[in-house]
């Protein structure tokens, strides 16, 4: 009988999150409020809802912790304050990759892709937990990524269908994700 009361206390739960997250639009601030997931970013000035809001026109977003993300309309301007230069980038002076052919993404972190080969949006993470994708408005947008931090600190990503989980060793670079293209849904930095 107890089990049964939690239950339903749970079934009761979800149906007003579940009002919360499907209320006709509304401001950021008044939807952060209720409790909805986003993460809020700062861009050219303003906080956005990435979730919410999407990225309005950023091109690159830099998690350094879930309460400090800063969003750039130019991937240039994400690398200079990350401290990134092509001339240092240890793939790009090996003689097997094309500096055309490496994403930039700065030592110590790792960058999501929205396309094969590093193209398109950018999201940047250096921490050592699992984030909902979501919540930065790249749930199923991932197609390829790179992982510049320390030797040895692999980073994952979590499949929104079937749970698997793809890791990828530092330093490491994958152009092109695959079947699993579009399909994930957490990251592991």
């Amino acid at each position: 009988m107890r089990n049964t009361k939690r239950t339903v206390g749970l079934i009761g739960i979800t149906a007003v999150v579940a009002g919360i997250l499907t209320a006709p639009s509304a401001s950021a601030s008044a939807v952060a409020e209720a409790g909805r997931p986003g993460a809020i970013a700062s861009f050219e000035g303003r906080s956005i809802d990435l979730a919410l809001d999407g990225w309005q026109g950023a091109q690159t977003c830099v998690v350094d912790a879930p309460e400090r993300i800063r969003c750039y309309g130019e991937a240039a301007e994400a690398d200079a304050a990350l401290g990134y230069t092509r001339t240092a980038d240890p793939l790009v002076r090996r003689a097997a990759f094309s500096a055309a052919a490496v994403p930039a993404c700065a030592s110590g972190w790792l960058c999501l892709y929205e396309h094969t080969n590093g193209g398109g949006r950018r999201l940047i993470f250096n921490d050592e937990y699992w984030h909902n994708l979501y919540d930065y408005g790249f749930q199923n947008q991932t197609s390829s990524w790179r992982n510049t931090q320390s030797s040895g600190d692999s980073g994952g990503l979590r499949m929104s269908d079937n749970q698997a989980q793809l890791w990828i060793g530092a330093p490491g670079y994958v152009s092109n994700i695959g079947i699993y293209n579009d399909r994930a849904y957490m990251v592991h930095g």
